[in-house]
């Protein structure tokens, strides 16, 4: 059905070739879309919502070159080509403050993994986002918009679900170091058998911090796209509430021996201010670890937690690249700092997040010995093996950073 528009109030409505479909990038938010569930484009008087599937042209190529896809391959952007983004609104101290436009005009690619928005603060770090020409909403075959809320997990009833042991990484800001945080401590839990799941609860959808967690071995990874959020930024705590519910009751299905879960951002960020104090996320957190970039960060930040009922049993993120701020660290707090070495070692991990000794096979510090039989093999002292005799040779054990 073809739907022409007269004035900026009507609504146009026409179908997607294959062609188009079939060209345009889709972006990771829109993951869970599948493709021929896009059947017509909506254009004219709407006013999108957060979570509603854009078909958008590249106009202008600004601080976003690519764009990450469904894949996880990060493809380059050009001037004219057509992507497939989600609208929602974006917090990120370090780079956009920007918020779903009123209606389907010009508008910026805040994110690159997929999101669609209009900026309204930057920061001087980063350079003018990447200009993009909304084409219209993408729609189903009656012109119904898409919004990836109608393809999320499905919901589960979680007080029917026995959660394992989890735990919640909180930061100072962006870029403090949770997401490396978990990737290190999943990694090292991952080798000796444990079973992670990993979940981003809050923040702006990510491919890299999706796929890093099933690169080091996650057992099950979801984020908050899986539940139907494009961001968390401005929604309401009832609706981050349901999704971290919803998130921890899916990995907990997966069987998974510990969960970590992730928290975007800083204490100070206005939906972290209300997840701290609700007690529905109170119940999904057993410990926590904190990550911060500044001795005086972490101090202020685990006191926060403390005061609001968390147990917080260490310390890591970027302010680990220093001897001296580990050490201030550790005076103000009395806590254990963890570098990536520590991170990744479960014998200091698994006991420090309370992870069953028994589901793990901890690593040994002596060398793997190994055989050698090989017919003709000559040795350092001229001696030919006949392959019949065996012996053994030490593995030099490399830690790799």
């Amino acid at each position: 059905m073809v739907f022409r528009a007269t004035n900026s109030r009507d609504i146009l409505v026409l179908p997607v070739s294959d062609s188009q479909r079939s060209k345009a990038a889709q972006s990771f938010v829109t993951r869970r879309l599948p493709k021929d569930a896009m059947q017509t484009v909506v254009s004219g008087g709407l006013r999108p919502r957060s979570g509603d599937v854009v078909l958008a042209r590249v106009a202008k190529i600004g601080n976003h070159r690519f764009l990450e896809r469904t894949s996880g391959r990060r493809s380059l952007l050009h001037v004219g080509d057509e992507i497939i983004l989600a609208y929602a609104d974006r917090y990120a101290t370090d780079q956009f403050e920007s918020y779903v436009p009123a209606t389907l005009g010009r508008a910026q690619l805040v994110a690159s993994g997929g999101i669609a928005s209009r900026v309204h603060s930057r920061s001087a770090a980063v350079r003018a986002a990447t200009e993009i020409i909304p084409l219209g909403l993408l729609a189903d075959e009656r012109g119904r918009p898409l919004n990836i809320a109608d393809f999320a997990l499905p919901h589960i009833d979680s007080t029917r679900v026995t959660r394992p042991r989890s735990v919640a990484i909180f930061g100072t800001a962006m870029n403090a170091g949770k997401t490396t945080t978990i990737h290190y401590m999943l990694h090292g839990l991952a080798r000796a058998g444990g079973r992670p799941g990993a979940a981003k609860i809050t923040g702006t959808g990510s491919g890299n911090d999706f796929w890093v967690m099933l690169d080091a071995g996650a057992t099950c990874m979801y984020d908050f796209t899986d539940v139907g959020l494009a961001s968390s930024f401005n929604h309401h705590i009832d609706r981050l509430e349901d999704a971290a519910e919803q998130l921890v009751a899916h990995m907990s299905l997966a069987d998974c021996h510990v969960l970590f879960l992730e928290i975007a951002d800083g204490l100070f960020q206005q939906e972290n201010q209300n997840l701290i104090r609700s007690p529905k996320l109170h119940a999904l957190i057993d410990t926590v670890v904190f990550s911060a970039s500044d001795a005086m960060g972490a101090a202020h930040g685990v006191e926060t937690l403390q005061a609001n009922g968390f147990e917080v049993v260490a310390v890591s993120g970027t302010l680990t690249k220093s001897p001296l701020a580990i050490r201030e660290t550790e005076r103000a707090l009395g806590l254990p700092v963890l570098g990536l070495e520590e991170l990744k070692d479960p014998r200091i991990t698994a006991p420090l997040l309370g992870v069953d000794p028994s589901v793990l096979v901890m690593p040994s510090d002596e060398p793997d010995p190994w055989q050698i039989v090989v017919p003709g093999l000559i040795g350092a002292d001229d001696f030919v093996h006949s392959g019949e005799e065996e012996f053994e040779a030490e593995l030099a054990v490399s830690r790799v950073g």
